[in-house]
């Protein structure tokens, strides 16, 4: 099964490009299987209506591994190939480490510029598949398919109400909530685009990586968490659910604009982790066989696939 994660996406997107179907991936930052009620878990679980919905129409796989860390597991899912054959084997974290050579063959490049009918592709969130410095590799994810790229560069933000964002190779400041504004950028792609011509969308959230900052109230069913950094650092796991919690609401957000522009029925939804949890919201004892490890924990991650003509 551990191919299963890497390829996938690769088959599956160019398999139902000749029949114009729509595909959007969501990729869950630092999300193993346990804080989620449709996988075996303890009962401490978040509170995701909208990506249990998925099940109605869709697979669960049991067994879908990743790479420990998240920059070889999304050059992975990009290029279909392991992750250590395109130099990617670890994180990308500065202007010396690996990062994505732009000469790899892209689902992205693949549908928009070789499929029987070319589509629109977007990348919005997380992209860690290149450093935001020298300025000219901020362009780098339109160079390898994408029509527009618009999140954070980087592994982590800092702060989930103050992050930078590039669009198009533009740098600017954005005080939104992270999640909220990755499903804004998305659905504002989205209402570019003509009625006739089929879509790729690439969403990578950073949550819920930490920090863990407490979401908007609106997004949440506990409203009621201080968000203070003491409560935080005494609660992790709290946080960490609500973050999944307000990464759902938002993904819901999402279907229902496919809903009501008619998109949902022509759309493949598919839904994955990149890596295991870290240490400080780790459900397991050993917390070294957490995030960062090729123990289970750190590489055994959820995965839907929903609307494959099923």
């Amino acid at each position: 099964m551990k191919k299963v994660l890497l390829f996938t996406l690769f088959v599956f997107v160019h398999w139902f490009s000749a029949a114009q179907q729509n595909t959007i991936i969501i990729i869950a930052d630092d999300l193993g299987t346990d804080y989620l009620g449709f996988y075996p878990n303890d009962g401490d679980t978040a509170n995701t209506p909208v990506l249990r919905s998925l099940l109605d129409d869709g697979v669960v796989f049991s067994n879908a591994w990743s790479n420990p860390v998240c920059s070889p597991t999304r050059a992975g899912l990009f290029t279909g190939r392991y992750s250590f054959r395109t130099g990617m084997g670890y994180i990308v974290s500065g202007t010396s480490s690996p990062q994505l050579d732009t000469a790899e063959m892209s689902v992205a490049t693949l549908l928009r510029d070789f499929a029987p009918v070319k589509y629109a592709t977007a990348n919005v969130g997380k992209w860690h598949l290149h450093t935001t410095m020298p300025p000219a590799k901020r362009v780098f994810p339109n160079y390898m398919g994408y029509d527009l790229y618009s999140g954070n560069f980087n592994g982590a933000i800092t702060d989930f109400y103050q992050w930078t964002r590039i669009k198009n190779g533009v740098m600017d400041t954005v005080s939104t909530y992270a999640t909220t504004q990755n499903i804004n950028d998305a659905i504002d792609w989205l209402d570019t685009l003509s009625s006739n011509k089929p879509f790729f969308l690439w969403v990578a959230f950073n949550a819920p990586h930490t920090p863990h900052h407490k979401p908007p109230d609106s997004l949440i069913s506990n409203p009621g968490l201080p968000g203070t950094p003491g409560h935080i650092n005494a609660n992790p796991s709290l946080y960490f659910k609500a973050a999944i919690e307000a990464l759902d609401t938002e993904v819901g957000r999402l279907f229902q604009y496919l809903d009501q522009n008619n998109l949902r029925d022509s759309t493949n939804i598919i839904f994955i982790g990149d890596n295991g949890q870290e240490k400080s919201v780790a459900k397991i004892q050993d917390t070294s066989h957490v995030k960062g490890t090729l123990y289970d924990y750190g590489i055994h991650v959820p995965m839907i696939i929903s609307d494959l003509l099923l």
